[in-house]
Order: C-alpha cells, then sequence, then structure tokens
C-alpha cells in the first residue's frame, strides 16, 4: 500500500473531512442568517444592523478557504481544459501530475505570505470598527484553507504518479 492510501484510509484524513464539513455548515448558515436578519431589521422593522458586514466577513472567509479546499478533495474545482478532450487517458494523467505539481510549488508561498500575514495580525492586533473582531479571526481561514489545499495537492500528485507508473 502507497503512502498516499495509508493517508486516505486514515483517521486524520476521515476527521479533517469532518471538520472541513461541519466549518462549511457553519458558516454558510452564518452568513444566510445574518443576511436575513439584515433583511427583515432594514425592510420590516425599518431598522439598520451596525457592523453586519464585519459578522458575515468571518463567516464568508472561512466558506471561501474551506469549500475551496473541500473541492480540493473532491477535486471539482472549475477548469477549462479542453486539452483534455484531445488527449489519450496517459497523456491526461500526465497533464493532471503536471497540474498538481503546479498546484504545490504555488500553494507553498501561499502558505508562507498567510502566514506572515497571521504573525502580523498576532503581533499588531488590528481589529474591525464595530464588533471589536480581531483579523486574525477572518483571515486565518486564508491560511488554514491554503495548507488543506496544498496539503490534498501533494497527496493526489503521488497518487497519480502512482497510477502512471502502473499503467506503463
Amino acid at each position: 500500500m502507497y503512502l498516499e492510501e495509508r493517508i486516505q484510509q486514515s483517521l486524520f484524513w476521515a476527521w479533517l473531512l469532518k471538520i472541513q464539513r461541519f466549518l462549511m455548515v457553519v458558516s454558510t448558515v452564518s452568513v444566510v442568517l445574518m443576511l436575513g436578519v439584515v433583511v427583515v431589521a432594514r425592510y420590516v422593522l425599518h431598522v439598520n444592523v451596525l457592523g453586519y458586514d464585519e459578522i458575515i466577513l468571518v463567516g464568508a472567509y472561512w466558506m471561501y478557504f474551506v469549500g475551496a479546499s473541500y473541492a480540493m478533495w473532491e477535486e471539482s474545482h472549475i477548469g477549462a481544459d479542453m486539452l483534455s478532450a484531445l488527449l489519450s487517458p496517459r497523456h491526461n494523467l500526465i497533464l493532471a501530475i503536471v497540474v498538481k505539481i503546479i498546484q504545490v510549488v504555488m500553494g507553498l508561498p501561499l502558505i508562507y505570505l498567510a502566514y506572515e500575514m497571521l504573525v502580523f495580525d498576532l503581533q499588531a492586533k488590528p481589529s474591525t470598527i464595530d464588533w471589536n473582531i480581531p483579523y486574525f479571526i477572518p483571515q486565518s481561514a486564508i491560511f488554514v484553507g491554503y495548507v488543506i489545499m496544498t496539503f490534498y495537492s501533494f497527496v493526489y500528485v503521488m497518487r497519480d504518479i502512482h497510477r502512471l507508473k502502473e499503467s506503463e
């Protein structure tokens, strides 16, 4: 059994997916509920909800970045790969390996930049104006999302390399 197969069958892999699903549900529900509260307050009660955008910001960051990492797990990101229709299955696998290697290579500096942003947020302690929500709360989703996306890309590139070797 290859390393990537052991990773995919591990308890860590299963828990990571459960945590991602939980965070996606919680963040999506919080954004939708907050938007509902704002609509009712503004158009039914004729009052403004101050700082609602700050609360939505937190949910949106987590929704987008955890959702992106979940899409990476599913390998369901939107793509315009017309080339794959013209290639053989073996060449499609080679193309998939190249794409995933690029994803890993691009993910590493993005992880570093997200980490640096978190360090800055923890040192400078910036926060939102109305609710004083520390910026590290929504922006940590960027770091978490990039780490998970790069992890999945790395596991899948190993998987595809083994598939390519087995097809020879």
